[in-house]
């Protein structure tokens, strides 16, 4: 099954489409003198971006007062561009997770529950270490779990291909974690996204945003593994510590992640 889906994966038919308004955003966003009517106009062209954006800012995570925020320029306004860079991020990635397969149709919403809080510490760890690392350290996480779910999808369809298999959910834990990191990588160049967040996402000694994607991607999980009851916060932040994170650097991030939710 490895070798098949080593063969069919860097086929484009597996990789999700680029979010069509990705470039532009991106583009306003790293500009620090974009307006907010120009960023407001450019996430309301898109009703499902806009209707995330919205309910991501008026979530418990990002809303701040007790009106709600009922319209993009406001959302932009009250969160700063800073915050709104990663809700669009996150916004605009959110859909490709969304199950539509019959086997295993936990797995992409328990990636992207893991994804989420990866991110978010990822953005605090930066916050603490680079500040101005703050949006890159959200988008190299949402990229890096695009191969895991990409290998998901293609092992199921080499599953349908035979019926007379029963598909087995060891074989694809081992696939995913064999081949999901390469999948990402290969994801992000078809993507055509930047130089370092490629450099982050091979892991490459010395750039900062490797080890705030590490940092991340370990909360995140310890996270959601204490919410699923598989592990104790004693015993999490005890595998944060082994990992050689400080506790004075983790014990905020792990109290707003477990508080946010």
């Amino acid at each position: 099954m490895s070798a098949v889906l080593s063969a069919d994966i860097p086929d484009p038919k597996y990789f999700p489409r680029r979010p069509t308004l990705m470039p532009q955003l991106l583009q306003a966003m790293s500009d620090p003198h974009a307006a907010t009517e120009k960023l407001s106009r450019i996430v309301a062209h898109d009703p499902v971006l806009a209707s995330d954006v919205l309910r991501l800012a008026n979530s418990a995570l990002y809303r701040t007062s007790p009106a709600p925020i009922e319209t993009i320029q406001r959302a932009i306004v009250v969160l700063g561009v800073d915050a709104l860079r990663g809700l669009v991020a996150t916004a605009m990635l959110q859909p490709v997770f969304r199950a539509t397969r019959t086997n295993f149709p936990r797995f992409p919403r328990m990636l992207w529950e893991r994804t989420e809080r990866a991110a978010r510490a990822a953005e605090m760890y930066s916050l603490k270490t680079h500040p101005h690392d703050r949006f890159e350290s959200q988008l190299v996480v949402l990229l890096s779990a695009l191969g895991p779910l990409v290998v998901y999808g293609a092992a199921l369809d080499a599953y349908s291909r035979r019926p007379d298999i029963a598909p087995s959910p060891t074989l694809c834990v081992a696939l995913i974690t064999a081949l999901g990191p390469q999948v990402s990588l290969r994801m992000a160049r078809y993507w055509e996204t930047s130089p370092r967040l490629m450099a982050a996402m091979e892991r490459s000694p010395g750039e900062s945003l490797a080890i705030t994607l590490c940092a991340g991607e370990l909360l995140g999980t310890l996270s959601l593994l204490e919410t699923q009851n598989v592990i104790s916060r004693d015993e999490a932040l005890a595998t944060a510590r082994d990992a050689g994170l400080a506790d004075a650097m983790v014990t905020p991030i792990w109290t707003q992640l477990t508080t946010s939710q």
